[in-house]
């Protein structure tokens, strides 16, 4: 097999290049995956913004594709089977891991980020680590089933019970998801902020039964209106430099939850005091679990295929290995109109 060759992309000398290597061996317990396809992730733009990677890497952590082999006592999906890929690798022996929570492992990787990722042709990951999609549903569709598991993860963190009302804050790809996965998770009124028309279409679309554009998000604004509408639980998406943990807090009732899944750049203002007499929780979500009591990412794989018709104008724009520049591009121009840009290394 390792004389048959794979294309994968590479951040070299501060740049994408496209190289050929040979297909990955897969190891013990491992599965090859022909990638079909993965997502250009805002922590993806994030690190290219920062001046990327290391040198040699592969990023890609939104991947599916079809399972091609099985390593030495690997337990997994048959060969010829659609995937969604769990992204993480533990020790496998930490209390973390034992628990079902491999995304607190000390030593945890996430593929694309801590190792060679989903920009590619071909990958080996763990077996264990694959959720079988039905074939029918759209590649670029099938690769949100990790975006939505970092939803449900967030929205479990917060305790979300049926009924609750939801404020997500943001309406990129994980906002937009968040609405999809509250309301799927049994919340009542799902309320969301969006900068741009799109987004406040697509919320919509998906079950928002209130959208708050920029100026409605405001600390002040959202406060006031959620005194007539108390806020059970906040989800926070945006991170960056933006400041929706003062909005957070003025939104969320005595006794709320915030929900912090955004990628803050540093420090952020927090207003401890409103914070304490509400006696609010201020939570932070890293990823998503395999337990207790359920495994985020199976109930996530659940909702993709229960939601395909609603989550398919999400994967609006897919793209070949070769143009992964332009799509870098269009995933970091907000006002171009699309949501989740994919790269689509099949075709």
């Amino acid at each position: 097999m390792s004389a048959v060759r794979s294309r994968l992309v590479v951040w070299r000398n501060g740049r994408f290049v496209v190289e050929s290597r040979p297909i990955p061996e897969p190891a013990e317990g491992e599965a090859l995956v022909r990638l079909e396809a993965c997502g250009v992730c805002g922590t993806d733009l994030h690190l290219h913004q920062l001046g990327g990677w290391a040198e040699g890497h592969t990023p890609g952590h939104e991947m599916m594709g079809e399972v091609v082999t099985l390593g030495d006592g690997a337990d997994g999906p048959a060969t010829g089977t659609r995937v969604a890929i769990e992204p993480l690798r533990g020790c496998g022996e930490c209390p973390s891991c034992r628990s079902g929570q491999i995304n607190l492992c000390p030593s945890v990787q996430l593929f694309g980020i801590h190792v060679p990722g989903g920009f590619a042709e071909h990958i080996a990951v763990p077996a264990a680590r694959l959720h079988p999609v039905p074939a029918e549903i759209p590649v670029a569709v099938s690769a949100l089933a990790e975006p939505l598991a970092v939803c449900v993860h967030g929205l479990r963190r917060g305790g979300l019970e049926p009924g609750q009302r939801v404020l997500v804050l943001g309406a990129g790809t994980i906002g937009l998801l968040g609405v999809l996965v509250a309301r799927a998770l049994g919340a009542g009124d799902v309320w969301v902020s969006a900068r741009h028309d799109h987004q406040a279409e697509l919320a919509r679309a998906l079950g928002a039964s209130r959208v708050l554009r920029e100026d409605e998000a405001d600390p002040l604004r959202i406060g006031a209106a959620a005194a007539d509408a108390p806020i059970d639980l906040v989800l926070e998406t945006v991170g960056g430099t933006a400041n929706t943990l003062l909005a957070g807090v003025a939104a969320v009732r005595p006794g709320g939850a915030i929900s912090v899944l955004g990628l803050f750049d540093g420090d952020v203002a927090l207003p401890a005091f409103p914070l304490l007499l509400k006696e609010g929780s201020l939570l932070w979500s890293n990823c998503y679990a395999q337990g207790p009591p359920r495994s985020d990412f199976a109930d996530a794989v659940g909702i993709l295929a229960s939601e395909r018709d609603a989550l398919a104008p999400l994967a609006s724009a897919g793209l070949p290995l070769d143009q992964v520049d332009a799509a870098f591009a269009r995933a970091a121009d907000k006002h171009a109109g699309a949501v989740k840009v994919t790269l689509l290394p099949g075709s």
